[in-house]
């Protein structure tokens, strides 16, 4: 068995796992905007967040400027078991031999912010030496941890500044990044930009920080939560930290903004868990202060209780076909080597060839739309021509991984690429820029790209154009493609080209091919060679 039957199986294996039987309808057409989304098992169980200071948590336990007893450890250790969280955000851990005294790495994994050690200050009451303060994760063991994070710019380069930590985990809503926050102490003034306090001017260099966190993942649609000490309180909604991240074109939601902080002497809480991108109102619901068996002020096992959330399952949940196409290593590695294959294919012509293109599809192919299959399935109200169109013009989409290397290797081999796909001709502006905005090096000479117009489906008859882009590929070969070109830029595509690569997601992506028709056994010679597969579980003419 060669490597690409095998990798062809393997595929095929990956892509039926966790299917239903229901059988989508089939449809003529590799692009979203004829998309038919299998339903797949989705992740639903709840999911328990939590975010706790554990003020000046050292290891020796007599050190730094909060020591304690055997008892009290003992006491934090019940007490974490009682949140009955499956992720606890940890702020003001002292190194990891710390962390380890309350909770166990046979149930925990124990992840540390990376931050060097900060020089030791003198503590205000004790006199002793402080030790660190750092933002740890605590996650239960049977969850696995996609990523992790360092968000260093929160420390600003400045020795004793926190960095963020961030994880990604799978939860009801899909991949989600949970970011771990302490940020700034001593700005307790609802508008930071108007007080001259050097602790407020740091904190005004820091909330563009965290704002722009949440952008991104706005802007991508990926679900997120943030969590831990503000040291601001932003349950009030004229503060300004408060008014710049729920602005009003986002989903972003305090879901503990409610809540009245444990502490007698600040009831306005500053321990906050923040989510984007998911059933926030029910989530809001869940909200709660988890206070101390003896709530006396100086029983108090840290000067904060921990808060907490359960991530509950959207109505709407990702589908295991976007699941895995946005988290697995397997879609990674199968595009990859897809494109390692064709490279080495491409790499084999001779250099007096001229005039030879490889016609590729654009959308999971080239450009990665994952992001807009999250935003439908979420949304629950799955493909519209409007959100595809809208989507399109975002200029948004990502590169599918192995596309890029093999795009350039081409183009140095004297070959050049036509882009025949199925988005509108009328966007192909949109698709054209988006393909420069991810680095892809296109100009009109190297560089064909051609939307699909309503010739393209008329000229479908059975016989001489058996797929909607058989047109286009045969006025590559004859020389009258009708190229994109940017505005006041001439179409150098007026001279046959040769074909002699094809590159797809889709089988009709393959010249003179429809589902129904196509011959596995008489296409199984050129794959690989000529002609090369790649994986698309969320849509396509199946």
């Amino acid at each position: 068995m060669n490597a690409f039957s095998l990798l062809t199986i393997t595929c095929i294996a990956t892509l039926s796992i966790g299917c239903t039987s229901t059988i989508p309808t089939k449809v003529a057409d590799s692009s979203p905007s004829s998309e038919v989304v299998t339903p797949l098992q989705s992740v639903s169980q709840p999911l328990k967040v939590a975010t706790w200071n554990v003020e000046h948590l050292a290891y020796p336990i007599d050190t730094g400027c909060r020591t304690r007893t055997p008892s009290e450890i003992a006491a934090m250790k019940a007490y974490a078991k009682n949140l009955d969280a499956d992720i606890i955000a940890l702020q003001e851990v002292g190194s990891k031999a710390a962390l380890q005294q309350i909770f166990s790495e046979d149930d925990w994994q124990l992840i540390m912010s990376t931050r060097a050690d900060s020089k030791a200050y003198t503590c205000r009451q004790t006199g002793a030496l402080s030790t660190q303060q750092k933002v740890a994760f605590a996650v239960k063991k049977a969850m696995p941890v996609l990523n992790t994070a360092a968000i260093d710019q929160l420390a600003l380069k400045r020795a004793g500044l926190r960095y963020g930590l961030q994880i990604t985990v799978n939860t009801p809503n899909g991949p989600t990044d949970i970011l771990n926050v302490h940020m700034k102490s001593g700005c307790f003034v609802d508008d930071y930009l108007k007080s001259d306090s050097p602790a407020c001017k740091t904190y005004a260099q820091q909330a563009p920080i965290l704002d722009s966190w949440i952008e991104k993942r706005e802007t991508t649609n990926t679900p997120y939560i943030i969590l831990g000490d503000f040291n601001h309180r932003i349950s009030a909604p004229y503060n300004r930290l408060t008014r710049t991240l729920l602005s009003n074109e986002r989903s972003t939601n305090i879901t503990t903004s409610h809540l009245i902080g444990c502490q007698a002497r600040y009831p306005a809480p500053i321990d906050h868990i923040i989510v984007g991108k998911m059933d926030a109102k029910s989530i809001a619901k869940s909200a709660q202060v988890h206070k101390y068996k003896n709530m006396d002020d100086k029983a108090m096992l840290s000067d904060h209780c921990a808060v907490s959330v359960s991530i509950t399952d959207n109505a709407n949940a990702l589908s295991a076909s976007v699941l895995w196409q946005t988290t697995s290593k397997e879609y990674q590695a199968l595009t990859t080597y897809m494109y390692q294959q064709a490279q080495t294919a491409v790499t084999q012509l001779p250099r007096t060839a001229t005039n030879w293109v490889a016609v590729m599809d654009v959308d999971e192919t080239v450009l990665d739309n994952s992001a807009y299959q999250k935003q439908t399935e979420l949304s629950g109200k799955g493909y519209t021509p409007q959100t595809w169109q809208a989507w399109v013009k975002s200029e948004n989409a990502t590169l599918v991984p192995g596309a890029k290397s093999f795009i350039e290797a081409l183009y140095k081999q004297g070959g050049k690429v036509a882009l025949v796909t199925n988005r509108d001709k009328a966007n192909d502006v949109h698709t054209w820029n988006n393909l420069k905005a991810v680095g892809l090096p296109i100009t009109v000479e190297n560089t064909c790209l051609m939307g699909r117009s309503e010739a393209d489906k008329t000229a479908v008859d059975g016989k001489h154009f058996i797929n909607d882009k058989d047109l286009r590929r045969q006025q590559i070969t004859q020389g009258s493609a009708d190229c994109f070109a940017p505005k006041g830029m001439p179409n150098n595509w007026q001279q046959p080209q040769v074909i002699k690569f094809q590159v797809g997601d889709n089988i009709e992506d393959f010249s003179g091919i429809t589902q129904e028709s196509a011959n596995i056994e008489a296409l199984q010679p050129k794959l690989g060679k000529s002609l090369f597969l790649l994986p698309n579980p969320m849509y396509g003419s199946w």
